[in-house]
């Protein structure tokens, strides 16, 4: 039934598109374009205002309501059949105060749109007589949107050294169920602001703006890619695993990817990318691990621009393409041996060269350093994480990938301690909420009773009413 929008349209600022609109199915894709869901009403949203009167539009006609900020969700809960999906990706602003190292940012802006301002733009020389610029606790793909990412978690190549994107969150902007308009932060409700900081995407409201903290980093630091062949890898893993031992310096982010190089046709490679987060001329002794492993397949690492480092990863990142996503953390020491002999075994077995294994969700240093119960992200003690990351181009293909996926994982689980980050959401988890909250999921419960006690913003992963 096509639904009568006369009245919204009367207030609306932003775009309402119907699938009877030409531009709806561009509005609809998300970056996994396995996901087909096609709702009634998707609301552009141009600020607050206009995200209240779509809240009211769902209630008054009764229909199931999605945000969307960036299309990135995993398992595609950003979109709902049949209902609204209130788009809040337009919401762009970026309101910079260099004196207070803060800056208030639109939902829909992404990581890169952030450092040009805060880090290219601005500049500052520290007590060591080095140039720094001000980063956020940013990732690596430009078209994440800084919400999505901060408020489940968000880690980054800044994490070990200065906290997750979550906890750089002073302020929000949320639009709550009945179409108020809330400030939240230490002072002002602040149970609301706790609930953000790791479950911000699962159903207490929708977020109009985040205020976050800035870091002072180097304007030049020492970072980039480094490969061998797969040959290689259980040397790579070793030294990936004892890396962050017993390291007082938490200024060292490497990540781990099996890939093929070059991408996707080519030969399966080990990878280690990221930075030394500190002054160049202290990198030598962080890298030497690294070092040690021997002559790579090739090496970019040297003196860069944090900006300019991000910014290449994040050209790598192809779109269009169909996935399943599957991981987990691993146990205290899940990550060994006998992991490494079943993560390698099953990567030799993708039926896509579009698939790989990322290890991008390092822990410790400052992130570990905050309790769990501090906010409403639990994961705070593990250091690594698995990505399986199942990627194919057509329909024919799906049932190999996802039958492989989910037998490597299955294989795999012994490792892993049962964890899940939420921001890596996936739809087979049948206790999710202990996945992705754990102890923290009570608590939560109570703050969705306050906030959303009709649970309008109802998803098949929101906080359950208690």
């Amino acid at each position: 039934m096509r639904l009568d929008l006369a009245r919204l349209r009367d207030t609306f600022h932003g775009t309402l598109v119907t699938p009877y609109d030409p531009g709806y199915e561009a509005a609809r894709v998300l970056f996994n374009t396995r996901v087909r869901t096609r709702p009634a009403l998707i609301a552009q949203c141009a600020g607050s205002a206009d995200v209240a009167a779509a809240i009211g539009f769902a209630r008054e006609h009764g229909l199931p309501l999605a945000v969307r900020g960036g299309g990135h969700h995993a398992a595609g809960l950003s979109l709902v059949e049949d209902g609204v999906v209130i788009d809040v990706g337009g919401l762009r602003s970026v309101e910079f105060d260099a004196a207070a190292r803060t800056v208030t940012v639109g939902p829909g802006v992404g990581w890169r749109d952030i450092d040009k301002v805060t880090y290219v733009e601005h500049s500052f020389t520290g007590e060591d007589g080095l140039e720094y610029g001000l980063a956020g606790p940013g990732g690596e793909c430009p078209t994440v949107s800084n919400a999505g990412y901060s408020l489940g978690g968000g880690y980054g190549p800044l994490g070990r050294t200065y906290g997750l994107g979550a906890d750089h969150i002073v302020a929000a902007e949320v639009v709550d169920a009945s179409g108020a308009v809330l400030r939240v932060s230490e002072d002002e409700h602040p149970e609301l602001f706790w609930a953000l900081r790791g479950a911000g995407g699962a159903g207490f409201g929708v977020v109009t703006s985040l205020t976050y903290r800035l870091n002072p980093l180097p304007r030049t630091v020492v970072g980039g890619v480094v490969a061998w062949p797969l040959s290689r890898a259980e040397d790579v893993f070793r030294a990936y695993r004892d890396l962050y031992d017993d390291r007082g310096d938490d200024r060292l982010a490497f990540c781990l990817l099996l890939t093929t190089e070059p991408y996707p046709e080519g030969e399966p490679v080990v990878v280690m990318y990221g930075l030394y987060v500190g002054p160049p001329g202290e990198a030598a002794e962080a890298l030497a691990p690294i070092e040690a492993l021997g002559e790579p397949l090739f090496s970019s690492i040297g003196e860069c621009s944090y900006f300019d480092l991000m910014q290449g990863m994040g050209e790598e990142i192809m779109y269009g393409l169909q996935s399943k996503w599957l991981g987990g953390y691993f146990g205290p020491e899940g990550f060994d041996e006998p992991a490494f002999a079943t993560i390698l075994d099953n990567f030799r077995r993708a039926p896509s060269g579009y698939s790989m294994v990322r290890f991008d969700l390092l822990g410790g240093g400052a992130i570990g350093r905050v309790a769990p119960e501090a906010t409403a992200f639990v994961h705070r003690a593990p250091l690594h994480y698995i990505s399986v990351i199942a990627q194919w181009q057509g329909d024919e293909e799906t049932d190999t990938n996802v039958a492989w996926i989910d037998g490597f994982v299955e294989e795999l689980a012994p490792h892993l301690t049962g964890e899940v980050y939420q921001n890596y959401a996936s739809r087979d988890l049948t206790d999710w909420a202990g996945a992705y909250y754990g102890a923290n999921y009570p608590r939560l419960q109570q703050v969705k009773l306050r906030y959303d006690p009709q649970d309008v913003f109802a998803t098949p992963q929101s906080i359950r009413l208690p």
